[in-house]
């Protein structure tokens, strides 16, 4: 029953979306319309940004137990707690799971990009990331961890970029699809296999494989790689050289893509409630 009850809920779940999609599409371009007549738009506005909130309620998860036909009347919320009671975890007392669980559950959501990269002799990889960040505009500079696996063997994304330095970081649409395209990715593979194979993709003009349905694509190149203290991770430097975005969407604050909360859930970005604050600091 309970294996029932979980598929019922992620279908539900599906749908909903969905239909909660094409109500924020058509509000947006309804919005655009009545704007370019010199109409008023606040209603419209208001439904897109409630519509928005309940997409994201739907897709983290937070609205299961109504899918599923039980719960009471109030969807399940984080318990917001201060810090007046607190409990200290000292990160040196932890095992490597537990001390991964605490980091990744305080800093998250983190946004997930699928990483492909080509070996020397053209071999193309494709490996879901979420240790990503900016860290200079002027130069356009990221940074990304690469860990080995538990016999010290190090990623293929990293073994790629030593070899061929140019790589693509594909920012996924939120969405249970994308989602599933980050779980046929995720699985190890052996060196020289390709996970490309697995999801839906087309051939640019060179004949390499380009993911056409990700939010956006970004072309970086290797400019160092650095050890960090006391792991055997790499940091590798990455330079950007081109971000490409879809046609119909040239507005990157609006992007709404798949992020990870936590060690294994994927969820929208955050859409709700938003202010906008003076970046401009010291």
């Amino acid at each position: 029953m309970d294996l029932e009850r979980e598929g019922l809920s992620e279908e539900s779940r599906r749908t909903v979306a969905a239909f909660l999609e094409r109500c924020v599409a058509y509000a947006s371009s309804s919005i655009e319309r009545k704007a370019e007549r010199g109409e008023d738009t606040s209603s419209w506005e208001a439904y897109r940004d409630h519509t928005t909130f309940a997409l994201d309620e739907v897709n983290t998860g937070r609205l299961d137990a109504w899918l599923s036909g039980e719960g009471d009347d109030q969807p399940a919320r984080t318990t917001q707690r201060l810090m007046n009671g607190h409990t200290t975890f000292r990160m040196d007392d932890l095992d490597h799971s537990s001390r991964a669980r605490v980091l990744t559950a305080t800093l998250s959501p983190r946004p997930l990009v699928l990483v492909a990269t080509t070996d020397q002799h053209g071999q193309h990889n494709l490996a879901p990331m979420t240790s990503l960040s900016v860290v200079s505009n002027s130069p356009p500079l990221v940074v990304m961890s690469l860990s080995s696996d538990r016999e010290g063997r190090a990623r293929d994304t990293l073994l790629n970029l030593r070899e061929c330095p140019n790589a693509t970081l594909y920012v996924l649409l939120s969405g249970p699809d994308d989602a599933d395209m980050v779980a046929r990715t995720a699985p190890s593979v052996p060196r020289g296999a390709s996970e490309w194979s697995n999801v839906p993709h087309v051939n640019d003009e060179e004949g390499r494989p380009f993911l056409n349905r990700a939010a956006a694509a970004v072309q970086v190149r290797l400019v160092e790689e650095l050890p960090l203290p006391e792991a055997v991770a790499k940091l590798v430097v990455l330079r950007v050289d081109e971000v490409m975005l879809p046609d119909a969407s040239t507005d990157a604050e609006a992007l709404d893509v798949l992020c990870q909360h936590g060690l294994d859930r994927l969820m929208a970005s955050p859409t709700g409630w938003s202010q906008m604050i003076d970046h401009r600091s010291s």
